[in-house]
């Protein structure tokens, strides 16, 4: 990984060191006061654009290792590319478009060195709920659009809206997304041809149509299916440290070009085919001219045969995919991000990153696009050091789509489907839910009603779910913080000890006021109520007041000399200023203030006497006067 960038505080630890140096001192002011503003400018040009902190360090072993994963991720992208378009609803060729500009953009502005940007299954399945029926230019203002409000967040830093979404939530939505990919290539494996969106929509669709399965697409992709699942046990061999080192390298590549070598020899086998027979028995991809994209803006103003659309037809007709494709497609990254050794991600600066891929993507005819696990899996296993290999990968999908279109009309659609199918396999992770059943019920409750959501009814759906019903458990949180209520003793001497743990709201004041109430009931009264706040991290005005309004509840009757002492005890000085203070309300700082105003209260209520008042007067400190 290439190095990180410094904190504050150490940046402000070397700076004090350079300081404390002789030759600091001779420096002039004018320079002194100029080399802070030069390292400010430094540390927001390197977090924004993170080419130019890990270039510099640029060494031959990394370029050596960069190459060697660059061409491997190229080699895998190509196949898996094709296969996003075709589940998003495109000609296979603009899975290719997403698959250059993304690279060469991210190895400049990402900030995670094994993110791999390109189309994904995730934002493909998500992206065709929204453009199935519609012409193909929909697809790619959807790209524009999703662009657009990535860098719009981004540049507000709204970054920790993405906190809130939590990991069985992340988990749940990918296995989700794995079963809705796999069902819905089941028909390309049967070689029937139909686009509907939602599961429950294709089930019915595939039951209904089941008698047009074509066994030759079901051969083809079956055996697709079984090559690739054997050159991934090679992955096995590869990891053995017994085995010879060159014959574990061979494997290791062998393995992870597996995507590329089944399309190639499915092509060799259609191609083949064709000249002898003129045509094959199963479906074959088709694809566009064989040239690059022209870079144009994409046009607001879309016409076709049968209508005209305008920018606000084409706003209501995508809906609230202009929202659902960059969260959605952000998440991957961040998730990914987590899994890296440093396991922190700038999500602004990764929104900004991932709308420029998609804002520009979207003038060459690109699909939506993002990071992928299954690229990131590769990235790691082929040793990639830092973000130059995607110009590498960028290059080599350049030159598929320059000289090597023309064939992608020999590839079988089932063979996309198999490589799409084992690759979104890995997502499916059942491991996690059954060890929140047996450690956190309610995580697992969250993962279960994201996961049967996501799939019931779609992922766009079963992450506004789980969305909410996060930002719920943490309301509860908030309004129901744990508080602790129990009856102690100081010296023999009773008192109601609360002690919260965390901060105080005006969610939370009532709930507060209710327990203390309910333990003063059961105590008649007559026992003193100390608060300990020394746990408490914050309060606001309400919570405050709510306070002082607890010290009234304590008053049985109007005369104040009857009603319950309230202590705050260890209260910041900050949120003392905001409690109004009443007759039997009190403020203490250390336990011996706390035992003096409980051996007041135990005197005035007659639970001891005077002479042992007088020894615990003594023991205090302080004197007392006795007529």
């Amino acid at each position: 990984m290439y190095p990180q960038l410094e904190t504050e505080a150490e940046a402000l630890e070397k700076a004090t060191a350079r300081a404390l140096l002789p030759g600091a001192i001779s420096k002039p002011a004018s320079e002194a006061g100029k080399a802070p503003r030069m390292n400010k400018w430094k540390r927001r040009l390197h977090r924004h654009v993170p080419v130019f902190q890990w270039l510099p360090l640029y060494s031959t072993e990394w370029g050596i290792d960069d190459f060697i994963a660059g061409i491997t991720l190229g080699l895998t992208i190509i196949p898996e590319s094709m296969a996003c378009a075709l589940l998003a609803g495109l000609p296979a060729r603009y899975g290719l478009c997403s698959a250059f500009i993304g690279p060469l953009i991210y190895m400049v502005f990402g900030s995670i060195d094994k993110v791999i940007i390109g189309p994904t299954s995730l934002v493909a399945l998500v992206s065709v709920q929204f453009t199935v029926g519609r012409p193909i230019e929909f697809a790619f203002l959807l790209t524009f659009l999703s662009g657009i409000v990535q860098i719009i967040m981004g540049t507000m830093r709204m970054g920790f809206i993405f906190e809130f979404i939590s990991m069985p939530v992340i988990k749940a939505f990918s296995s989700a997304t794995a079963i809705l990919v796999i069902e819905s290539q089941l028909k390309v494996l049967l070689g029937i041809k139909y686009l509907v969106a939602g599961l429950m929509n294709s089930v019915g669709m595939l039951s209904s149509r089941i008698e047009e399965s074509n066994m030759a697409d079901l051969i083809m992709g079956v055996c697709a299916i079984v090559f690739l699942l054997l050159l991934e046990l090679l992955d096995r061999v590869a990891n053995n440290e017994k085995r010879n080192k060159i014959l574990r390298i061979f494997c290791r590549y062998l393995s992870t070009s597996r995507n590329t070598l089944i399309v190639l020899i499915a092509a060799i086998v259609s191609f083949i085919w064709i000249q002898k027979c003129g045509q094959v028995p199963y479906a074959l991809s088709k694809n566009a001219l064989s040239t690059l994209p022209n870079f144009t803006v994409p046009s607001f103003h879309i016409e076709t045969a049968e209508r005209n659309y305008s920018i606000w037809e084409v706003l209501k007709e995508l809906n609230i995919g202009i929202i659902v494709i960059p969260i959605v497609g952000i998440l991957t990254n961040i998730s990914i991000g987590k899994l890296t050794p440093k396991g922190l991600v700038d999500t602004n600066q990764e929104l900004l990153t991932v709308g420029l891929c998609n804002m520009f993507g979207s003038c060459v005819q690109a699909m939506p696009s993002s990071g992928a696990f299954t690229r990131y899996a590769i990235s790691t296993a082929c040793g990639l050091r830092t973000p130059m290999a995607n110009l590498y990968l960028g290059i080599i999908v350049l030159l598929a789509l320059s000289y090597l279109s023309p064939y992608f009309n020999y590839i079988p659609e089932a063979t996309l489907a198999a490589i799409l199918i084992c690759s979104i396999f890995t997502l499916l992770d059942f491991k996690l839910p059954m060890r929140l059943w047996r450690d956190s019920k309610r995580d697992f409750a969250t993962w279960l009603l994201c996961f049967c959501v996501s799939v019931l009814f779609g992922v766009e759906v079963g992450l506004f779910v789980s969305i909410v019903v996060t930002a719920l458990h943490l309301l509860f949180l908030w309004a129901r913080p744990e508080i602790r209520v129990k009856i102690e003793q100081l010296d023999e001497m009773q008192y109601i000890r609360v002690t919260p743990s965390n901060g105080i709201y005006f969610p939370a004041i009532n709930y507060l006021r209710e327990r203390v109430l309910k333990a003063c009931e059961q105590a008649d009264f007559r026992i003193t109520v100390v608060i300990d706040g020394q746990r408490i991290s914050g309060m606001d005005y309400t919570a405050a007041q709510g306070i002082s309004k607890l010290s009234s509840d304590l008053c049985r009757q109007a005369d104040a000399s009857s009603s319950t002492l309230l202590i705050l005890f260890r209260f910041p000085e900050h949120l003392q200023r905001l409690i109004d203070n009443t007759d039997n309300l009190v403020f203490c700082e250390s336990e011996n203030k706390v035992k003096e105003f409980l051996t007041q209260e135990s005197l005035r209520n007659g639970y001891i006497n005077l002479k042992e008042h007088i020894r615990a007067s003594i023991d205090l400190g302080y004197k007392i006067d006795i007529d």
